[in-house]
């Protein structure tokens, strides 16, 4: 009888699977700070405390009776027709904007949202710009497709988009096309600005000039703290060139694994031909739908005002202790992050290891940068702990970093 023995398969993936491999470690490693937090300051967790526990129960009970079997068997490959119309019923209701449950494919979050109108577009070496710095976890996903990634840098108005004329042109000189621009729009994650009125007209000029797709990620858009509200790229645009995408992990629960795309009708089957078969959780999709229905406006209220008071807690803790150096704490408008420019001198390899001590997790800023850099900032996530705990661990992160600091 022959020996029995494993056969190593990894010869045998493909060459996205072993790009995927080589971004997530690459991400991974850069954000292990600390191995037991007590202040969980790295992922963007939603605050527990602001989850309506009760109220999703007595919405489920309510779905149940009212649809039965429907909501434990296949759905529509579109998504539940239910949570379509709650999409489309929350941008008239926060934004003023109109439009119909068939510009609408349900996903399994934002992050398959983003993967399944990036698979639509994008091949291997194709070239694809996206913000320096931007989201880790849609940098992770954007590597696995492959494609040549060209990053353009951000300011306090947003996305450069003088720079992103130069790349643009650049790519066109040497008779290349870029397939897709993917910016964060509102508060933008991780450095926070919100994109001006004026550069995201600019931005959907460049777009039809060159004849390019915008990805636009507005994960966090309904929780605006303060400052003005501009027009979604979307709600803009004029030639069918803007694909959104939208999330209910940061207005309901993470772990309800529901997010969209909202894009131009003719673009919804080739988008939808890379989403599951028998649609996406037809059951939590219902529950979700039966809860924001009845209770979404002031739930986001609430939402607005957990948030704020914990990034408020995080500034004042880093403020006073950092104040007298040259760090840089910035505001956002909204969201979940804060971004740090840590001081000159600053001794990245000691600030870690004095965070580590005392338990303070946050992610280095070389996460978030395409092409490398970003030794000098960090990003801390006031989300998930208590408003107390945001003080706290801030003010501990604070005086690690001037001890760090030479």
């Amino acid at each position: 009888m022959a020996t029995q023995h494993a056969i190593d398969f990894r010869p045998l993936l493909s060459t996205r699977a072993q790009i995927g491999q080589t971004a997530r470690g690459t991400i991974a490693s850069a954000t292990r700070t600390v191995a037991t937090p007590l202040y969980e300051f790295g992922g963007g967790r939603p605050d527990p405390g602001s989850f309506p526990y009760d109220d999703l129960v007595a919405a489920t009970a309510a779905m149940m009776k009212a649809e039965g079997a429907d909501a434990l068997t296949y759905g529509d490959s579109l998504g539940y027709t239910g949570l379509r119309d709650l999409v489309a019923h929350k941008y008239r209701l926060f934004e003023g904007l109109e439009v119909e449950r068939d510009n609408i494919l349900i996903a399994n979050g934002s992050s398959h949202a983003l993967s399944l109108a990036i698979s639509a577009f994008v091949d291997l070496g194709d070239p694809l710009i996206c913000e320096a710095p931007t989201f880790s976890g849609t940098l992770a996903t954007i590597r696995r497709h492959g494609p040549e990634v060209i990053g353009v840098p951000v300011d306090e108005q947003g996305l450069v988009t003088g720079v992103l004329r130069e790349r643009l042109e650049g790519l066109r000189r040497a008779g290349r096309r870029c397939k897709m621009i993917y910016t964060i729009v509102n508060f933008q994650n991780p450095s926070g600005p919100t994109m001006t009125l004026s550069r995201r007209h600019e931005l959907l000029a460049l777009a039809q000039e060159y004849e390019t797709i915008i990805l636009e990620d507005d994960a966090y858009g309904e929780l605006r703290f303060e400052g003005e509200q501009h027009p979604s790229l979307y709600a803009l645009d004029t030639a069918g060139c803007v694909i959104r995408s939208g999330t209910l992990s940061k207005i309901l629960g993470a772990g309800t694994r529901l997010g969209w795309l909202c894009a131009p009708k003719e673009m919804i089957p080739a988008l939808s031909s890379f989403n599951f078969g028998g649609g996406v959780n037809p059951f939590m999709s219902r529950i979700a739908t039966y809860y924001m229905r009845d209770h979404m406006p002031e739930h986001v209220a609430r939402l607005v005002e957990v948030y704020r008071n914990k990034r408020d807690a995080m500034r004042r803790g880093l403020l006073e202790t950092l104040e007298g150096i040259d760090a840089r704490v910035n505001k956002p408008e909204g969201g979940f992050f804060l971004w740090i420019r840590l001081p000159t001198g600053t001794d990245r390899t000691r600030l870690a290891e004095l965070a580590a001590e005392a338990r303070v997790q946050y992610v280095p800023g070389t996460s978030f940068f395409p092409g490398g850099g970003g030794e000098e900032f960090i990003r801390l996530a006031y989300s998930y702990e208590s408003v107390e705990k945001c003080y706290e661990g801030a003010r501990l992160l604070g005086q690690a970093i001037r001890a760090a600091t030479h």
